[in-house]
């Protein structure tokens, strides 16, 4: 299939692929150029929208990003996710954490002191009872 053009008298034929070869590839750039453009628009969309949500979440969601954010690291997820979940928390329950913390590093050597002395009474008695038979 050829196509004429006539300059100044002569005819000249040239092939249509060779002159619809380049409007082909020019178009085809373009369609990706703008579907590249339109993909990327719509991704920083969903980042967009995935941030607000983790900016308004609770302790839960910061826990989770936190992991997962670690995770994708290659870090510890674990402790990721408890600083996520101390961030994310109230003042109060930072306040009541805070609390039953010191209150357990207080508390805890006597509650282990009862404890030995509970295990010392029944190994006496248990010494006594054998000793009596």
């Amino acid at each position: 299939m050829t196509a004429s053009n006539t300059v100044s008298g002569a005819t000249q034929t040239a092939p249509v692929a060779t002159s619809l070869a380049p409007a082909l590839s020019d178009l085809r750039e373009a369609a990706l150029l703008y579907a590249t453009a339109k993909a990327s628009r719509k991704v920083e969309d969903w980042a967009d929208d995935l941030n607000d949500f983790v900016a308004s979440g609770g302790p839960t969601t910061q826990a989770v990003v936190g992991g997962l954010k670690a995770m994708l690291r290659g870090d510890n997820p674990v402790w990721a996710a408890i600083k996520g979940a101390w961030s994310g928390a109230s003042t109060e329950l930072k306040l009541a954490v805070v609390l039953i913390l010191i209150l357990t590093l207080l508390l805890g050597p006597v509650v282990l002191l009862v404890l030995v002395l509970g295990l010392l009474v029944a190994a006496l008695v248990a010494g006594i009872r054998a000793a009596t038979r």
